[in-house]
């Protein structure tokens, strides 16, 4: 945790000019409503690449699943995490659930396809809109930043929230 932490203050630090733009644009707001600026950070590669899109805009810009929030799938991706991508797939794909992973991991690869490889569930996206109407009252820029996570393909979803007058 206090590694995420760090994390953070980095990617701030790092990426404050760019973000104050998003931080301007929501102190000038009066309500809180799906149009509200919010920030997404890839820092799975330096240097880090900011995107600022709105409240309705976050399903656009980061790629999100439709199944990752399955129990099944979320077992899949821990174990993916433990031992890698080959052995944990031949488990599952022989285990005694093998049909019902297989139909997931069909849908899937369909999205993974269709919009890149998913890295969080629609529910983590409406959590994080619900997070941005507390932020937004509380005079913080709702932040979203997607991490690596050892592996070259996992990865970590950070949220967290900056002060928009600070930023701007």
């Amino acid at each position: 945790m206090e590694e995420h932490k760090l994390l953070v203050r980095q990617l701030i630090t790092e990426l404050r000019d760019d973000m104050s733009e998003a931080g301007r644009e929501l102190r000038n707001r009066s309500t809180w409503d799906l149009q509200c600026p919010v920030v997404i950070i890839d820092a799975r590669n330096h240097p880090s690449r900011m995107v600022r899109t709105s409240v309705r805009g976050i399903t656009g810009a980061i790629a999100t699943s439709n199944v990752i929030d399955e129990p099944l799938m979320r077992s899949f991706l821990e174990r993916f995490r433990e031992v890698g991508a080959d052995e944990a797939l031949d488990e599952f794909m022989h285990g005694s659930e093998a049909e019902r992973f297989a139909e997931l991991w069909d849908i899937y690869n369909d999205e993974a396809h269709q919009q890149g490889l998913p890295v969080w569930s629609h529910s983590d996206a409406a959590k994080f809109v619900l997070k941005s109407k507390s932020c937004f009252d509380d005079g913080q820029l709702a932040c979203i930043a997607i991490t690596k996570d050892g592996d070259r393909d996992a990865h970590a979803v950070l949220t967290f929230s900056v002060d928009a007058g600070w930023l701007s």
